[in-house]
């Protein structure tokens, strides 16, 4: 079931990500670093076992949050919101694959905590996150085309499919 759950996530990921790339790219740099690093990351844990450590991803798609609300020039027209949601699915997703990574049960680590704390924050922000998802599709750039609006669903989609085994498993 989890592996099901997976590559939805990697699919719904491959289409946010296709979003981006066809809506004039050259402006669009730090989304698309986000996405190619989201479909790395979750390619390698989906298809590749896991051959690169997920702290490496996580601290890829850590440091790419930080470029992506770094100041700097904002496309004409694109809320500083939408950079704000690009760097926050990339921290979710740094907790995701950290989350899925380490013993949940108490005592399971040698500091003994596990990582009920962090998957309990991780899931909440999965929430919260996919609601903004849903509510930026709806309400930002309404005039615009499809592929414009379609990556902050697509992106909520992944993470909330990303964190379902997490709660069935």
């Amino acid at each position: 079931m989890g592996e099901v759950l997976h590559v939805g996530a990697l699919v719904t990921t491959a289409a946010g990500a296709c979003c981006v790339a066809a809506d004039r790219p050259a402006a669009r740099v730090r989304e698309l670093l986000i996405a190619a690093l989201m479909l790395l990351a979750m390619g390698d844990m989906v298809l590749g076992g896991g051959s690169v450590p997920a702290v490496f991803w996580a601290a890829a798609l850590l440091l790419a949050a930080l470029v992506a609300v770094a100041p700097g020039r904002v496309r004409r027209g694109e809320p500083r919101r939408m950079r704000a949601f690009d760097a926050l699915g990339a921290v979710l997703m740094a907790s995701l694959l950290l989350a899925a990574h380490v013993p949940a049960s108490a005592g399971a680590s040698h500091h003994g905590a596990g990582a009920m704390p962090l998957v309990l924050l991780t899931l909440l922000g999965v929430a919260a996150y996919a609601v903004g998802g849903v509510v930026l599709f709806a309400t930002a750039h309404r005039d615009r085309p499809l592929v414009t609006r379609l990556p902050p669903l697509a992106m909520g989609a992944s993470a909330v499919l990303m964190a379902a085994p997490l709660v069935v498993g």
